[in-house]
């Protein structure tokens, strides 16, 4: 073996990268950018989560007792020095309401009996309603409410209390989802939405980037087909492939997996539709800014990284530092991991979730728009 050789065409690669100006910038920037944005957000304090308080303790007076027991306001102070709670007093008659529009995430109801409960058994039994689409933040509302009434009610328990035994009882219900629900049911949405956009882009960019590289286009632009015709009808010859992709994502997911969910599978396969003609244009869009597959590739961290980032597929969008929320929905993703969830944990339908599908519907229209664009500057 000739190192001689050897070192002549390591060389040779070097020259060629160095050549490739936009190469080189994108192997030094777009790895730049993604780890500020991963710095940020996992240095990033997550928010206070909203929890109701329902107060209707009436407290329970005894002989023996200088003062009124009032457990309810006991547990209401525990509550509201825990720094991971936002606290927000709410009446009965709101409480659904509030669950439903997301404006807290759950709602503690202290009984009118609880202190004459306690005072009788030494017990108390919490009912707490949870929104309940997230498993992982209702588990962990669950836990620190506990936490917080078994605080409340220390140097309280009965004299003959059984040992070992709590003196706090939360009964859990839940708005959607349920106790069946897991962490995988949660995550199962936007993973779907992430393979789907990196799947389809990938396969959208580098098959369109070959018909320009082959001079397929340039053949086709020489003929009576128009540039808006030539996009619309890769778009469909991909979109076809995206959507057999799509299926085969989703059957098995739901049968193989075994997720569950409580929407319209119909209506899944519409989300994950729409978001696949989003990631065909995309594709279609980013070709045009490529001269080889490589650098195609390369677009895969500067335009599907970020959207993971910030989209909400890891880190809620409302946990996000202020400044980077807005960057937020500027990204297809966002929506469909929303349409997403709000079908396959909150059983809502099409009435609930079209706004998501406008907006995804919006945005592959934009993004042909300027494919079609794009590709008329380069052909000028």
């Amino acid at each position: 073996m000739s190192t001689r050789r050897v070192a002549a065409l390591v060389r040779r690669i070097l020259r060629q990268i160095l050549r490739d100006r936009r190469t080189v910038g994108l192997l030094i920037m777009v790895p730049i950018l993604v780890l500020t944005l991963g710095a940020i957000l996992f240095r990033a304090k997550s928010s206070p989560v909203p929890l109701g308080v329902a107060n209707l303790d009436e407290g329970f007076t005894t002989p023996t007792a200088a003062q009124p027991i009032a457990i309810g306001e006991r547990i209401g102070r525990e509550l509201a020095a825990d720094a991971a709670f936002d606290i927000r007093e709410v009446s009965m008659d709101e409480a659904d309401a509030l669950l439903r529009s997301g404006e807290v995430q759950g709602v503690l109801v202290l009984a009118a009996d609880l202190s004459a409960q306690f005072a009788r058994t030494r017990q108390v039994a919490l009912d707490l309603r949870l929104e309940g689409s997230n498993p992982a933040r209702s588990a962990a509302i669950t836990a620190r409410v506990t936490q917080a009434a078994i605080r409340a009610l220390a140097g309280m328990a009965a004299p003959g209390a059984t040992g070992g035994a709590l003196p706090v009882t939360v009964n859990a219900t839940y708005l959607y989802a349920g106790p069946q629900f897991d962490t995988l049911d949660f995550a199962a949405p936007v993973f779907l939405a992430l393979l789907v956009i990196f799947f389809v882009f990938l396969l959208t960019c580098v098959s369109f980037l070959r018909e320009r590289a082959q001079a397929t286009l340039e053949r086709l632009l020489a003929t009576p087909v128009r540039r808006a015709e030539i996009v619309l009808g890769y778009m469909g010859g991909l979109g076809i492939f995206a959507l057999v992709q799509v299926t085969i994502m989703l059957t098995f997911t739901i049968v193989v997996l075994k997720i569950h969910y409580l929407g319209s599978l119909a209506l899944l396969f519409l989300v994950a539709a729409v978001l696949a003609m989003v990631a065909v244009s995309l594709g279609i869009l980013a070709s045009a800014f490529a001269r080889n597959e490589f650098q195609a590739v390369q677009f895969i961290p500067l335009l599907i990284i970020p959207q993971i980032l910030l989209s909400g597929t890891i880190w809620a969008v409302e946990d996000m530092p202020a400044y980077l929320q807005p960057l937020a929905y500027l990204m297809p993703l966002t929506y469909a991991n929303r349409a997403l969830r709000d079908v396959m944990l909150k059983g809502w339908g099409l009435g609930d979730i079209w706004p998501n599908l406008v907006i995804l519907a919006v945005f592959a229209i934009v993004l042909t728009l300027l494919g079609v664009q794009t590709m008329r500057r380069e052909v000028a």
